[in-house]
């Protein structure tokens, strides 16, 4: 190996980089979430922001390989210290940047496509500097041998990626909660100077090794000849990318949905996700170290085969195992259950165990895939960074079609089950390569297409795949909508010596029917529509079962009912169980002609629109869910507020003293239940329970809660001594959630119990 840097500047260089690939997923997230006030919270607007920001990052790849192949070693390491200075500056503007300027000034649109070029635009610096880093930082010094080249960029990798591990882990479970959006940003910011000073002070130290090598590389180096070689080797990156990005939704989905996911679920898998492929790229580096060029091929096409077996394998096993295996019984159960379990035994299994045991092979694998392609790709020194930066580019595009291609079209066609298929069958393009590199015998091929041929076929359909993910044999008592927007389920289950339905959205459990059966949900609706004097035009943010909306309806003086619904398949599965138990009320509500189901982020929806309203009420929602910060801040409360007519009322379920201190802080007139109603206004409230009693009486009313079979006049009867008008200046000291420090969502463990108890679920 020709002059280079010692092994303690290299290992100073990968701290750098680590810390680097840290601060990319700090903002990943941080300005996702940011993002997300302007586009909306659905999983549609998520992709287009997912999508921009890879768009940028590829772009940034392609780019830095040119620049890395026509500057010389000392100047591409100044490129790396300007890249991570520019990322800085704009981290240290992003929140006026993303949140005071695009949410609060940029009008919103409706097209996909004018909202992926607008977010593309925004993000386009940063995401741009930090795909440059990797072909500029790959050519900063040089090596001998280009196999020891190739483990360079391969350690590269390794530290960023574990690094981006590390940061996604630290975000989700500490900086937010500690620190808020805002100065989480700034620990980002904190990092990035670190890394340019760092880098700048590393190269100082290497200058007469870094001019030495200067001429080394062209400054007009040969075009880069797109041969059948790299065109196949493109052809993998772009595969790989789009069948990785793919199996994360499904990973996501079916983890989300079995954990019944909280604040902190997403960063938890993404480390593990994150930290697995860094792990393989660094056993990877290790591996390509001590064997031949065919030895290597070898390897790397019965990788590219074994990843595609072990993801379809591993959920056939877990399937099968689920509710047949003493070990996991109580998984079984949990899978079943309604509440989010946040014990020891339940977090560590479901949060850490089960997504080891479905997703560490398959990324392992990925991993380890891209430290032996370096060490077959890279053949010239003066195309490193070009090579480096095209593979990540179309490995990029990959990944950008395979978010959009799931989101809108996989899971709405095939659903998870399917889709999962379809992935696996992707395996058989490795063992024909397999094949025609003459790389095994034949007995070798024919059994690795056995196995996935078996595993496609092994594989459950979507009513089984998720009747047992749910905890449930029969499907009889199991009714299924997915689609691109959720899952959406209501399971049959006995309680008290008769069945009820339990709505389940996303692994959550929502609420139950006969609404009777959910007094909580009914009161939250009704109590409020019944008290206010004329509540004509009503809004409610989520459908869940349709209780809360159904106690909404009561009143014949409401003319406009409108529910927004971020699940667009929620009011299908609703009927399905409406039409299986002749359920009457269920159909009186989604068939109310005042009805007017709008399918996207309430919040959004609210703020784009022109409609004013008598009341607006947002259904019950754990104060620990992820998103959930953004119904229960000053902000969202501030802009509800401004979307209420004269004497409108803003009505919230009040799960934490947080919650109630942050709704006193926007409204001057408060009336409040303790722990479980709130009711506010600009202007003061009265609350006559003569003239409610009076309005129970009325036809219609009477009529609409008969056919519920509810006692509304016995349900409401408490109320009358625990609702009332307080003076908010006394509830102000509890501290506030802010749109960009959701105390609330992110701070665990949150007591199940006291959930059970409030929404009358114990």
């Amino acid at each position: 190996m020709q002059a280079t840097i010692t092994t303690g500047k290299r290992f100073w260089l990968s701290i750098l980089f680590f810390l680097s690939g840290a601060a990319a997923l700090i903002y990943q997230l941080a300005w996702q979430r940011l993002l997300v006030f302007y586009t909306g919270s659905d999983t549609m607007s998520i992709s287009l922001i997912v999508t921009a920001f890879m768009s940028g990052l590829g772009i940034g790849y392609l780019y830095g390989g040119k620049l890395a192949d026509r500057s010389a070693p000392d100047r591409n390491l100044r490129f790396f210290v300007l890249a991570e200075f520019g990322i800085l500056l704009f981290a240290l503007f992003s929140k006026v940047i993303l949140y005071d300027g695009l949410y609060v000034i940029v009008p919103a649109t409706s097209s996909p496509i004018v909202l992926y070029v607008l977010l593309f635009l925004v993000l386009l610096v940063p995401t741009f500097l930090m795909g440059v880093s990797l072909p500029v930082l790959s050519k900063a010094f040089h090596f001998g041998a280009l196999a020891d080249q190739a483990r360079f960029i391969g350690h590269l990798y390794f530290v960023n990626t574990l690094g981006a591990a590390v940061g996604a882990f630290i975000t989700g479970v500490f900086l937010v909660r500690i620190l808020g959006y805002e100065h989480t940003i700034l620990v980002g910011a904190v990092l990035n100077g670190c890394c340019a000073l760092g880098a700048l002070l590393l190269g100082r130290s290497v200058a007469p090794a870094l001019e030495g090598h200067a001429r080394l590389s062209a400054p007009r180096p040969a075009p880069l000849v797109l041969s059948k070689r790299f065109v196949l080797w493109c052809g993998h990156y772009a595969l790989s990318g789009f069948a990785a990005l793919t199996m994360e939704l499904i990973w996501f989905r079916v983890l989300g949905s079995l954990i019944k996911s909280v604040a902190i679920t997403f960063s938890i898998l993404l480390t593990i996700y994150l930290g697995c492929m860094a792990v393989g790229t660094y056993v990877g580096t290790r591996i390509a170290k001590r064997r031949s060029v065919e030895a290597v091929e070898r390897l790397f096409l019965q990788a590219q085969i074994l990843l595609y077996i072990y993801t379809g394998l591993a959920f056939i096993v877990f399937v099968a195992l689920l509710g047949h295996w003493a070990p996991i019984d109580f998984l079984w159960d949990y899978f079943r259950s309604y509440e989010p379990d946040l014990t020891p035994r339940i977090l560590l299994s479901t949060h850490v165990l089960v997504p080891l045991v479905l997703m560490s092979p398959p990324t392992f694998l990925m991993g380890l895939s891209f430290s032996l392609s370096q060490a077959l790709l890279q053949d010239k020194f003066e195309e490193v960074g070009r090579k480096v930066g095209w593979l990540q580019f179309v490995n990029i595009v990959g990944s950008a079609l395979g978010a959009c291609w799931v989101t809108w079209f996989g899971f709405e066609v095939f659903g998870t089950a399917v889709l999962l298929k379809v992935i696996v069958a992707l395996g058989c393009c490795y063992v024909v390569a397999l094949y025609l590199r003459g790389q095994a015998s034949k007995v070798m091929v024919g059994t690795f297409a056995a196995a996935l041929v078996a595993v496609v076929i092994l594989l459950p359909g979507t009513d089984k795949f998720w009747l047992r993910l749910n905890g449930l044999e029969d499907p009889d008592r199991f009714l299924i909508d997915e689609n691109g927007s959720g899952l959406s389920i209501v399971k049959l289950m006995e309680r008290e010596g008769e069945q009820v339905g339990v709505v389940f959205a996303n692994g959550l459990g929502q609420s139950r029917m006969p609404y009777r059966t959910d007094p909580t949900h009914i009161d939250l609706g009704a109590i409020p529509v019944l008290l206010h004097p004329d509540p004509e035009a009503v809004a409610v943010v989520g459908m869940g079962s349709a209780g809360t909306l159904y106690g909404a309806a009561a009143r014949p003086q409401t003319k406009t009912l409108v529910c927004f619904e971020i699940m667009s398949n929620q009011p299908k599965v609703l009927r399905d169980y409406a039409d299986r138990v002749n359920d009457a009320a269920i159909h009186r509500v989604l068939d109310d002609p005042r009805l007017n189901t709008v399918v996207n982020d309430g919040r959004y929806e609210l703020r784009v629109g022109e409609a004013r309203y008598d009341i607006i009420e947002a259904d019950a929602l754990r104060p620990n869910s992820a998103f959930s910060g953004n119904i229960y801040s000053a902000e969202y409360f501030a802009l509800v507020r401004d979307r209420l007519k004269p004497k409108g009322w803003v009505v919230s379920w009040c799960p934490t003293p947080r919650v109630l201190s942050t709704f006193c802080s926007v409204f001057p007139h408060v009336a409040y239940s303790d722990g479980l109603l709130l009711i506010g206004s600009m202007e003061p409230i009265v609350l006559d329970w003569t003239l409610l009693d009076a309005r129970l009486a009325d036809p219609f009313t009477k009529e609409h809660f008969q056919r519920a079979d509810i006692d509304i006049a016995s349900q409401i009867e408490p109320f009358k001594a625990s609702l009332r008008v307080i003076d908010p200046s006394t509830h102000v000291g509890g501290g506030v959630n802010t749109d960009l420090f959701p105390k609330d969502e992110f701070e665990l463990p949150y007591s199940d119990e006291l959930i059970k108890r409030k929404l009358g679920l114990d």
